[in-house]
């Protein structure tokens, strides 16, 4: 059976912990035709639930998961007692992330990985 190489990029959701890999060479056919200017989509950014950055190697992924998360977080104790609620639902949500996966031990032992 053929090996296939894929190129990967690992994404990460904004006010999210979690890294996703993903393949960027897994392209689907595309319509034939002419493209017409005319016709195309106008473009803009998604909403703060949709926005993502990509990543090329998955240590670096790791880190910015962890520094967006925790600046989101300092975001919300700046809002004072109104975002209490939502803070504590976050770090409930996100906890096994913050204090598991995402430590500086963790990200390292990925980067290692990575190099080999």
């Amino acid at each position: 059976m053929e090996q296939h190489n894929f190129i990967r990029f690992y994404r990460v959701f904004e006010h999210d912990t979690s890294v996703t890999e993903i393949s960027t060479n897994d392209f689907a056919l595309a319509a034939s035709g002419r493209f017409d200017t005319a016709l195309s989509p106008l473009y803009s950014l998604p909403t703060d639930g949709t926005m993502f950055y990509g990543y090329a190697d998955k240590a670096h992924a790791m880190e910015m998961a962890k520094a967006g998360a925790l600046k989101y977080i300092d975001r919300l104790i700046d809002e004072g007692d109104k975002s209490s609620a939502k803070l504590e639902q976050y770090r409930y949500d996100h906890y096994d992330d913050l204090n598991v996966n995402l430590v500086e031990e963790n990200i390292q032992e990925t980067e290692q990985e990575e190099l080999k």
